[in-house]
Order: C-alpha cells, then sequence, then structure tokens
C-alpha cells in the first residue's frame, strides 16, 4: 500500500481537533493554577491582582505557551499522537519518510496552528465583556478555518500546518492483540 492510502480523512482530523481543543482545556487550566499558585506564593501580590500587572499578565501568557508547546512536543516526537490523536487513531509523521518528526517540524507545526487559532480565543473572551467586538469575534473564525478549507483544496489533502511543516497525519489503525496464553505444548 502507498502512504497515500493511509492518510487521515479529513472529517477524522476535524474532529480530533475538536477534541484536542477539549483535552487542551484542562492542562492549560492546571497550568494557569500552578503558574498563580508559584507566583502568589514567590511575589505575595494576591492572585486577584495578577490581572493588574502587565508583566505577569504577559508572563502568565508565556508560561501558557511554553506549557502548550511541551505537551504538544512531547507528544509528537514521543510517538506522534497526542491522546485524541490515539483516540482517533491519527498518528503524525515526518511527510518524506512517514518516520518520527524532527524538532524543526514540530517547532513549524505548532508556530502555524498558533498563529491560525490562538486569534479566536482573547477575541470571544473579549465580545463577553463588550459586544462591539462581535464582528472582530466572527472574523476570527473565519481565520481559524483556513487550514481546514485549505485541506480541501490542497492536492494532497493536507491542512496547512501539515503542508508548512512537512508532516503528515496518517490513519493508525488498532494494533491486533496478542493471545495472552501459549497454546498449550505437547
Amino acid at each position: 500500500m502507498t502512504e497515500l492510502a493511509h492518510r487521515a480523512g479529513w472529517w477524522r482530523r476535524f474532529f480530533a481537533w475538536w477534541y484536542e481543543l477539549l483535552l487542551l482545556i484542562p492542562v492549560l487550566l492546571l497550568a494557569g493554577a500552578l503558574f498563580q499558585g508559584v507566583f502568589q506564593l514567590l511575589t505575595q501580590v494576591p492572585v486577584d491582582q495578577i490581572s493588574q500587572l502587565p508583566w505577569a499578565r504577559n508572563l502568565s501568557f508565556a508560561w501558557l505557551l511554553v506549557v502548550m508547546f511541551g505537551y504538544f512536543a512531547w507528544c509528537w516526537k514521543r510517538g506522534g499522537q497526542t491522546l485524541a490523536m490515539k483516540t482517533w487513531r491519527l498518528k503524525l509523521v515526518a511527510l518524506e519518510d512517514g518516520g518520527p518528526l524532527s524538532w524543526r517540524a514540530v517547532s513549524i507545526r505548532f508556530l502555524v496552528c498558533l498563529i491560525c487559532f490562538a486569534p479566536v480565543v482573547p477575541l470571544w473572551v473579549e465580545v463577553r465583556v463588550d459586544h462591539s467586538w462581535l464582528p472582530w469575534a466572527q472574523m476570527s473564525l473565519a481565520w481559524c478555518v483556513i487550514p481546514f478549507a485549505w485541506a480541501w483544496f490542497d492536492g494532497d489533502k493536507q491542512f496547512l500546518h501539515d503542508r508548512l511543516a512537512g508532516t503528515r497525519l496518517v490513519f493508525a489503525p488498532k494494533k491486533p492483540r496478542q493471545n495472552q496464553q501459549e497454546p498449550a505444548q505437547a
């Protein structure tokens, strides 16, 4: 079979992306809580005052980016799969040889994903405070769709971040179970 025969379907990748988002939220919440706890212990600034300090907000944001990159890089380098990718039986491989990813590929894929998906969250949070931001938040959804739309028109059906990083999401079928009992030898 050719490598293209193992390419993951568009809908499988799309639903895995949503599941990944659901799993990433608790990771970021825990990382944020850890940051706030350590920050409060070190500075004695009350937690509710962190948002009043621009340098603390920037440090918190940088920390969350590092945690997010660490999560994805660790999963992608370790076996090519995050928990969502395992659930949806997807595996991330290098495009040229189907092998493990390089740090360069992991970094490019993460950065392109970040550029495509990151603007959505803060704009929709701002809409909850000030409804005049609604048109901008709606436009951010269009920006977020770019990688998915790219896959519809790409000749190889790859997402934009996979195309730029030189990676491919492939279908990873379940491995057959090995019999737990050895047959009795006569």
